[in-house]
């Protein structure tokens, strides 16, 4: 029996071989297609094609590339580990020929790998241009980075982490650099860069940045791709920021009229457009940043229906409260001027005695009116729901100034602003250019009136603002002419015609009109404003590129064993950028 056992045992594992392999055939049969008939395939083939997980779904196939990574069998980790290496190595060595030839057959190895193409693409663009001389030499290895991550997008083509870089790139590195006024030419003049039948008009960095941001958006509302770890708040204002930025760069550049108003007002539509998306807070709860004033109007009606089911009983709380403070917090209450440690904590507690919430009045009449307990609890709970919802519209407005730049585009549309925009720019080119002071001087000052009627329409517009700032650069280039014509804003009829006293107040930071504004503040008995005072807008966070979601590059150390082609591993941080270019490490904020 001993001998015939071994046979049994080989028969049995044969059939249990057979068995087992036709559900691994029904479930795994390709897609087939012949004469009139056509499968669909097997399960996985099906839920494959359903989901767009096929390799042809993800992007292009190269034949090459396949070739490549079957020959290496298991080594494709130990290879993928030496040319990482040997492009760290290049750089360092200044072999740009080399590096380039390496970082292309990296991509063969790792095409679906998307630190690949974001950290190699940042490499050429802000590492490896910053390293010569020549502008058009730098804009060459700006321009391969670009080429480069076009390249990965072939390969990942509804990845929208890369379209949003891609925009990134054109966008904040040509139009953000020192040598901006270089590049942004270069790029219009680069044939390779455009389509074919691309107006010259719409070649500017800026519109090209903002396409492909909406191309980013596309495939995440339309082909409902993960924004994966990327802030919705940020990801959405990309395309709308790039057209602000279009709109501003033209008027900088000298293009006033109705092309700049065009711009401006098409920049106006998007942002509103941003703030009517509906996005995905921190919280898991859908908000719109132009719903702020909505939620605001159906807190205050609750709050109306509940102080409704007791009148008066707000009051008679705020009396009880202002009874129930000791002597010390009345005292630390009418306190003026710096305050101790001590005394400003005793004040915080009585300054919380005073508050009276919806929740202690919903607590007070249910305890006075149980009838009522369960309507009470009802609208606390509404108000509660409707203040988190406030917070959390409040937040994310602030990660992109949301009411800033809806407020700035309004302003930029105004007939006064386009004046004075224009203005101020052929006053410092008639000054420059043509040599003559006197007729820059008289249109600096009307351009200066120009800013103050439109400043006045927008009060809501601290001077502190960044449009406070840009308008500063004016104000400096006038400061300098009156310079070189022997005056000054310290002259009593100059300084009484001057409208932008405020401006020069919260935003000369190198004080170069000190003594102006002391002699200017004495004669209209005014003391100097605070600048550590709390503004309602922080200047730093109005600043575009600090909300721009900058690519965030991976490095190379970890490239290579942990890399599977299929999808993005964890991006670890570049390396560090030369000097005057953007952090590739800037948080998100969420």
């Amino acid at each position: 029996m001993n001998s015939i056992n071994p046979l049994y045992r080989k028969i049995i594992y044969l059939v249990g071989i057979v068995v087992l392999l036709l559900p691994l055939f029904y479930l795994g049969q390709p897609a087939t297609r012949g004469g009139n008939k056509e499968s669909q395939g097997g399960k996985l083939e099906q839920l494959r094609k359903e989901y767009g997980l096929g390799q042809a779904e993800l992007g292009d196939i190269d034949p090459a590339s396949e070739a490549i990574r079957l020959a290496t069998l298991g080594a494709r980790g130990i290879a993928t580990t030496l040319l990482w290496s040997k492009v760290n190595n290049d750089k360092m060595t200044e072999d740009w020929t080399s590096m380039e030839a390496t970082l292309k057959q990296l991509a063969k190895l790792q095409p679906y790998f998307i630190a690949v193409w974001r950290y190699q693409a940042w490499n050429l663009s802000y590492n490896v241009s910053v390293e010569l001389d020549d502008v058009k030499d730098r804009f060459f290895y700006v321009k391969e980075g670009v080429k480069y991550l076009q390249q990965g997008i072939q390969y990942n083509r509804d990845n929208p982490s890369l379209l949003a870089d891609l925009g990134w790139f054109i966008g904040n590195k040509i139009g953000r650099a020192d040598e901006k006024e270089f590049y942004r030419r270069l790029f219009r003049a680069d044939d390779e860069l455009h389509k074919p039948d691309t107006r010259p008009e719409q070649r500017d960095n800026w519109l090209v940045s903002k396409d492909w941001y909406q191309q980013a958006m596309s495939v995440v509302d339309d082909k409902k791709k993960s924004l994966g770890g990327k802030n919705p708040t940020t990801f959405f204002s990309n395309a709308a920021k790039s057209q602000i930025n279009y709109a501003d760069a033209i008027e900088n550049e000298g293009t006033f009229g109705e092309r700049a108003r065009q711009a401006w007002s098409t920049a106006s539509r998007m942002w509103r457009q941003y703030g009517t998306r509906e996005m995905m807070s921190s919280f898991g709860v859908l908000i719109r940043l132009e719903d702020a004033q909505l939620w605001a109007d159906r807190l205050q009606e609750l709050i109306d229906e509940l102080d409704a089911l007791d009148p008066g009983l707000r009051d008679r709380m705020a009396t009880e409260a202002r009874e129930s403070l000791t002597p010390e917090e009345k005292k630390a209450l009418e306190a003026t001027g710096d305050l101790s440690d001590d005394m400003y904590a005793v004040r915080s507690e009585a300054e919380e005695k005073l508050t009276i919430t919806p929740q202690d009045i919903a607590a007070r009449i249910a305890q006075d009116n149980p009838s009522l307990a369960k309507q009470v609890r009802r609208i606390a709970n509404q108000i509660d729901d409707v203040n988190k919802r406030i917070r959390m519209i409040a937040s994310n407005s602030g990660v992109a100034n949301y009411d800033y730049w809806r407020t700035r585009c309004d302003l930029e549309q105004t007939p006064e602003a386009l004046k004075a925009h224009e203005l101020c720019y052929d006053a410092n080119r008639v000054w420059k250019d043509e040599g003559e002071p006197e007729r820059a001087r008289e249109m600096y000052e009307e351009g200066f009136r120009d800013w103050a009627a439109a400043l006045d329409k927008f009060p809501e517009l601290p001077p502190d603002s960044p449009t406070g700032s840009d308008i500063m650069v004016f104000i400096e280039q006038y400061g300098d002419l009156l310079n070189q014509l022997d005056l000054s804003l310290s002259d009593e009829e100059l300084a009484s015609a001057f409208p932008l006293w405020d401006i020069v107040e919260a935003n000369d930071m190198e004080n170069r009109f000190a003594a102006e504004l002391r002699a200017h503040l004495e004669r209209t008995n005014r003391a100097p404003q605070d600048r550590d005072a709390e503004s309602l807008i922080n200047p730093g966070d109005a600043l575009i590129d600090r909300y721009d979601e900058e690519p965030t590059p991976p490095a190379a150390e970890e490239s290579a064993e942990e890399a599977t082609d299929e999808g993005a591993a964890d991006e670890p941080a570049a390396e560090e950028p030369a000097a005057g270019e953007p952090s590739a490490n800037e948080p998100t904020a969420e």
